[in-house]
C-alpha cells in the first residue's frame, strides 16, 4: 500500500447499494467478476432474449410497470440490477509506475451524465484510470452507469480525499500534469503529451478550483471556431484523449 493511500479517508459513505438500468450497464456488470450484484429484475421479453447472458445469476421477472416506477421513469430497457458500488479509495488499483500512463482528474463537475460520457471515452481511448474528489463530485449512480453506457465496469474510478495532494504525489511519480480550461493562453499540442501524463478538468460552469489549477504543470486549451464560446466538458476530454492516442 502506498503512503499516500494510507492517508486516504475510509469512510465509504458511497457503498451503499444502488439500482443500475439498461441493457448494456446491466450486462456489463453481470460480466465484471469484481461487481457485487444483489439482484436482478428484468421483463419477460428481456429474459427470453438475453437469458443466455444473464447466466446462473439470480432475477426475477417483473412488468414494465414495476421496473418504470422503481426507477423513477428512467429509460431501463426492460432490466435493472441492484449492485454494489465499485468506485474506491484503493490508490493501489492504478500502477502509476509502468512506463506509459494516463490519469484523468475531474474537478468539481458534477453532472451525471457528463462524468458517464467521460467514463465512457475514457474506456475507448485506453486511460488508466479517472480521479474524482472525495467532495463535490457524486457517488456512482445509475445515471453515472447508463451514460457510460456498459464502460462504468472497465476502468478504475478513485476518489480522493485531497486532489492537490495527489497531484503532488503523482509529480514526484514523474507524471506531468496538465489542465485542460478554455481559459488557456495556449493550445493543446503534441508537444505537451509525454508517457506518464494527469488530465486535469474542471465543471463547465466553474471550471478548475485556483488551487488545482495552480498547481496543474500547464494549462491548455483545444482550438475551436470563435463563434463558439466553449465545448462541453465530455466532448472536450473525447478530443483530448484522442489526441493522447495517437501516440500511446
Amino acid at each position: 500500500m502506498t503512503v499516500f493511500n494510507k492517508m486516504q479517508n475510509k469512510q465509504l459513505d458511497y457503498k451503499n447499494s444502488y439500482y443500475m438500468y439498461g441493457k448494456h450497464p446491466v450486462l456489463s456488470a453481470i460480466n465484471n467478476p469484481k461487481r457485487q450484484i444483489e439482484n436482478i429484475l428484468c421483463t419477460k421479453e428481456f429474459f427470453d432474449i438475453n437469458k443466455k447472458l444473464i447466466g446462473t445469476r439470480s432475477y426475477e421477472i417483473v412488468n414494465n410497470y414495476i421496473l418504470s416506477k422503481l426507477l423513477k421513469h428512467q429509460t431501463h430497457q426492460g432490466i435493472a440490477a441492484k449492485v454494489r458500488p465499485i468506485f474506491s479509495y484503493n490508490l493501489d488499483d492504478i500502477d502509476i509506475n509502468k512506463p506509459q500512463c494516463k490519469i484523468v482528474i475531474l474537478d468539481q463537475i458534477t453532472d451525471t451524465q457528463n462524468i458517464g460520457a467521460i467514463i465512457r471515452s475514457a474506456a475507448a481511448f485506453y486511460i488508466n484510470a479517472i480521479i474524482l474528489p472525495q467532495d463535490n463530485s457524486p457517488n456512482e449512480s445509475g445515471s453515472i452507469a447508463k451514460a457510460a453506457c456498459g464502460t462504468l465496469e472497465l476502468i478504475p474510478i478513485i476518489k480522493v480525499t485531497n486532489l492537490c495532494s495527489y497531484m503532488n504525489y503523482l509529480k514526484k511519480r514523474g507524471f506531468w500534469i496538465i489542465g485542460v480550461t478554455g481559459y488557456a493562453k495556449e493550445y493543446f499540442t503534441d508537444k505537451l503529451i509525454s508517457d506518464k501524463i494527469a488530465l486535469v478538468f474542471g465543471a463547465e460552469d466553474k471550471g478548475m478550483r485556483r488551487l488545482v489549477k495552480e498547481t496543474c504543470d500547464y494549462l491548455a486549451k483545444i482550438p475551436i471556431s470563435k463563434s463558439v464560446e466553449s465545448l462541453n466538458v465530455a466532448n472536450a476530454a473525447s478530443i483530448i484523449f484522442h489526441s493522447l492516442h495517437k501516440y500511446f
